[in-house]
């Protein structure tokens, strides 16, 4: 039997053996293998130190780490991915492969004790001599010692050795749990409990070791051939060695060869190596039948359910053994027993055909050695067949369907498998079907038992006809191929850009003409955007960079225009748009589209040079205006009064011919000081008046009107206004002048035969930001063919004689409207039939935002 120590010392030998077989020589890099303590941490550290120095040297360099832990620690460093192998008893390991990401047996522990090789384990119930405990039934109600309810040896193996003999293994006894296995047989020894459970093997080795064991005996003492330990139970696997699911594949062989090859580590007392590995399908049998974890309560099967049922039923029959009721009364429910067993066992097996079917799923198993395979009714119908149809079924079945072309990548992938290097075997191939056509299936399976050589025996799996999917697929790229034709057409490049959740940016999608937007193919950016990134303008980068940013933010459409250094077209001008996606892991996808602008760019550029050279010149000439007209009227004023002096000094001289050229000439002087006036009226507009700001229109219209209430007194006109006035942004004066403009005009044009009506209105215009104001009036109105020359400068209609004016009324209204914003035009049925004159002005926030921007 191995002391506690020297058997400890072989995981550690193993883990820094592994550590040689896996992992390249770098210094930094660390494998860290778990062991089960069940034993004391310190000795197991202690034992193996001497041997780091060998391990060492056989790692290349490589640091290898040992963590001794109790099974709990052994869970959260699991779970924290502490670890990267694991070496635990058969039970725990079942567990970790179920509930955590712990894979399969690679290498099962062999231990040599008296003389053998030993692969298995086994449970040993022990009890005092002088408790009088020679069998179960003794047993039963008694104070038992455990190491712990999660150990194989220690109660697994006996807990199921109790549920075979009928009796309720969780309520059989009142288990006292220890933690260890030696502090059971200390307990014992001390005289502290009467029985206990511990795994094979302890027994000798504290006899070995020098402790007096004649005080206890085994109870239910059971002998296999090839087995020399005393134990009380069926047999089971020794400890399996599984690798993590975060271990590569590369390692996971050289550790698997590693372990079968190894010679392993001897003392004076023991010697420990590998084998291949086990089939720990007892254990799982063992576990299941029990209800423990990684199996529910709920799953313990119908049989323990109802010993648990009609327990008590069973404690009546030795007392009523005698009576032949009793006996009648066993039989009726031992045959209703197993008639519910049976029927329920029909159900699952039907339950389980049932679901089968419903995943559309063929089942196969697979002799490796022999080549016999079965197949269920499923796996025939996807080809078109019954299963009676293809029977006797073998590997060559298989062969037979499946594509020539596919078989050779199948016998690749299965060696693979077989030699450790895939977890499973997992393809997608062709079968031919009845009716003459290749259907696509997904074939999985793996290796669920190898012989004792370490060769595969029997493998199980799956198939499942992907047809519709592989149909789909290349009709996806199909559609694919006939988008990338079509975005060739399409000048500029149709892209997605995705931002990953870690951060990462990529072109999943990019058509061929990303090449002449960034001047790299779309395959240099698939996985990696940084070099599109790299060949922006630097003053444009982190503006760019915001705008994704506040995009992925609002899923707002990101546009964008900016200059992109091509590596050999130089610096272009691009615009880009694209709309943004939340994809379900919370990263963000834009499908959108990249253009080269730099044409249009110049093009606006030099527009824009041409309106600021126009803006400028337009400033000169008004500028011009103001000052012309201004100056010239000091000599006009000059020519009026000098006409006036000559006139009152020949007054009594001049003749009526005299006195008319005199007239003439004073008024031509009057009229082109009112029309000076008048240009200096239309040069102030933008210059002179009160700066932009909110006002409220209706406050503009009252003082318009206040000014012209005497006219329109004189004039006996009617004004109405109507509508909800609203603020804008304007100059107040300008307003004031052109709402004052507009009613003298509609005063002044009136019909001689009625009474001037003016009617005021203002609305919002429908699908717009502008305000329409309009004023209409009954006057004498405007021949159709006039209209367009009213807002022109010194455009006159009428004469002086019918009507006074200098021309420039309409004109001022048409800047001022203009300078705002807004558009004025004038409308009239005809002469005689009044007029109408109509101006727009934006809403408040754009006159005050200015042109709205996109992007």
């Amino acid at each position: 039997m191995l002391k506690p120590v020297h058997w400890l010392r072989l995981p550690l030998s193993l883990m820094l053996l592994l550590g040689s077989a896996m992992l390249p020589a770098t210094a930094d890099e660390t494998m860290t293998l778990g062991i089960f303590a069940y034993r004391e941490t310190a000795a197991v550290e202690a034992r193996f130190s001497p041997l780091l120095d060998v391990l060492s040297e056989a790692l290349e360099g490589r640091e290898v780490r040992l963590e001794v832990l109790d099974l709990d620690a052994l869970d959260e460093a699991v779970d924290e991915a502490r670890l990267d192998f694991v070496l635990t008893n058969p039970r725990h390991a079942l567990v970790m492969r179920v509930q955590r990401r712990v894979g399969g047996e690679l290498a099962t522990l062999v231990k040599q004790q008296g003389g053998h090789d030993l692969a298995l384990l086994a449970g040993v119930i022990l009890a005092r001599q002088e408790s009088g405990i020679n069998d179960l039934t003794a047993l039963e109600g008694q104070v038992v010692a455990i190491p712990g309810q999660r150990f194989l040896g220690g109660f697994m193996a006996q807990a199921y050795e109790l549920h075979q003999r009928g009796f309720d293994p969780y309520r059989f006894a009142d288990y006292r749990e220890l933690g260890s296995h030696d502090a059971v047989m200390q307990a014992l020894l001390d005289g502290e409990v009467m029985a206990g459970f511990v795994r094979s093997g302890i027994l000798e080795d504290w006899q070995r070791r020098g402790h007096d064991v004649s005080a206890l005996e085994v109870v239910v003492s059971r002998r296999f051939d090839g087995f020399p330990l005393l134990h009380s139970t069926e047999l089971y696997p020794e400890w399996p060695l599984a690798a993590l699911a975060h271990v590569p594949d590369r390692d996971v062989r050289r550790v698997t060869s590693a372990l079968l090859s190894w010679e392993g580590v001897s003392g004076e007392e023991h010697s420990a190596f590998f084998a291949p590995p086990m089939d720990y399908l007892a254990v799982e049998q063992a576990a299941r039948a029990l209800g423990i974890p990684p199996f529910a309560e709920s799953q313990r099967s119908v049989v323990t359910q109802l010993r648990e049922q009609y327990g008590v039923l069973v404690w009546f029959v030795p007392a009523l053994a005698f009576s032949l009721l009793a006996a009648l009364l066993l039989l009726l429910i031992l045959y209703r027993r197993r008639h519910q067993l049976t029927r329920h066992l029909d159900e699952e097996r039907q339950a389980l055909e049932q679901i089968l079917w419903g995943t559309a799923a063929g089942t196969w198993q697979w002799n490796v050695q022999t080549g016999e395979t079965r197949f269920n009714e499923r796996w025939a119908d996807m080809v078109g067949y019954r299963l009676d149809e293809i029977s006797p079924t073998t590997i060559e079945t298989w062969m037979t369907f499946c594509h020539d072309e596919d078989l050779e990548r199948s016998n690749e992938q299965l060696e693979a498998h077989f030699a450790g290097e895939r977890d499973s075997y997992d393809i997608e191939v062709r079968m031919r079907h009845r009716d003459g056509r290749w259907i696509w299936v997904q074939d999985r399976g793996r290796v669920i038992s190898w012989d004792s050589q370490g060769a595969p025996l029997w493998m199980a799996g799956t198939h499942a006809d992907i047809t519709q999917r592989k149909e789909a697929e290349l009709h996806a790229a199909r559609v694919m191929e006939q988008m990338r034709k079509h975005a060739v057409l399409i000048p500029g490049a149709l892209y997605q850009y995705w931002q990953h959740p870690d951060g990462r940016g990529t072109f999943p999608y990019a058509s061929e003409g990303i090449e002449a937007i960034y001047g790299m193919t779309p395959e240099a950016v698939r996985d990696d955007a940084a070099p599109a990134f790299a060949v922006l303008e630097p003053e444009d980068l982190p503006w760019v960079a915001q705008s994704i940013v506040q995009s992925e933010h609002d899923l707002t459409t990101w546009r964008a225009t900016f200059r992109v250094n091509h590596p050999r077209k130089g610096q272009l001008w691009v615009e880009g748009v694209a709309t943004p996606e939340r994809l379900e892991d919370g990263s963000t996808i834009w499908h959108g589209y990249l253009r080269d602008i730099t044409s249009q760019h110049a093009i606006q550029q030099q527009l824009a040079a041409y309106r600021e050279s126009l803006e400028r010149s337009n400033k000169e000439l008004e500028h011009f205006a103001y000052a012309a007209s201004h100056d010239l009227r000091q000599p006009l004023r000059m020519v009026t009064s000098y006409a006036q002096l000559l006139e009152r000094h020949l007054a009594g001289q001049l003749d009526d011919d005299g006195k008319t050229m005199l007239h003439f000439m004073r008024d031509g002087a009057q009229r082109m000081d009112s029309m000076l006036l008048s240009l200096l009226d239309y040069s102030r507009v933008g210059r002179k008046g009160q700066p932009m700001q909110p006002m409220a229109l209706g406050d503009a219209l009252d003082e318009a009107m206040h000014f012209l209430r005497p006219a329109i007194g004189e004039a006996e006109a009617t004004v109405e206004v109507k509508g909800e006035w609203p603020e804008v942004v304007a100059s107040p004066d300008e307003m004031t002048r052109l709402f004052q403009n507009l009613l003298s005009n509609a005063v002044k044009y009136r019909a001689p035969d009625r009474a001037p009506v003016i009617d005021i209105f203002v609305e919002l215009l429908p699908d717009t930001h502008y305000w329409q104001v309009s004023i209409r009036d009954n006057g004498i109105g405007i021949a159709p063919g006039q209209q367009g020359r009213l807002f022109q400068v010194f455009q006159r209609l009428h004469t002086r004689e019918q009507y006074e004016g200098t021309g420039v009324g309409l004109a001022i209204c048409r800047k001022i409207v203009e300078r705002h914003g807004g558009e004025i035009r004038l409308e009239s049925p005809g002469e005689g039939l009044g007029s109408r004159v109509i101006f727009t002005l934006p809403m408040r926030r754009e006159a005050a935002g200015g042109e709205t921007q996109n992007g």
